[in-house]
């Protein structure tokens, strides 16, 4: 699998990024990890924008690198993405 070497950010002011989505859909990588602060709202969108750009890429969210204020929610927000066959570590 090719690893990405450089890394993008995106600035948003939504819950997911669009503009994520459409610089997704134009590359074809192998792996995708994505990070950040809201995990049962702004890491979920976002993994979903990302799998629907690069379906068979492997979305990653290590799971700490990501939180919630309610960790209820965080908890039930990792296993919804890894019922979306994304990689929670």
């Amino acid at each position: 699998k090719k690893l990405l070497a450089d890394r993008q950010y995106f600035e948003k002011n939504t819950f997911p990024s669009l503009a994520l989505g459409k610089y997704l859909e134009e590359k074809n990588y192998d792996i995708i990890e994505l990070c950040g602060l809201v995990s049962n709202i702004c890491v979920l969108s976002n993994a979903v924008i990302a799998k629907a750009a690069c379906p068979e890429a492997e979305i990653i969210i290590d799971s700490s690198l990501t939180a919630s204020a309610d960790n209820d929610l965080h908890l039930k927000a990792l296993d919804v993405m890894r019922g979306l066959q994304i990689t929670v570590k």
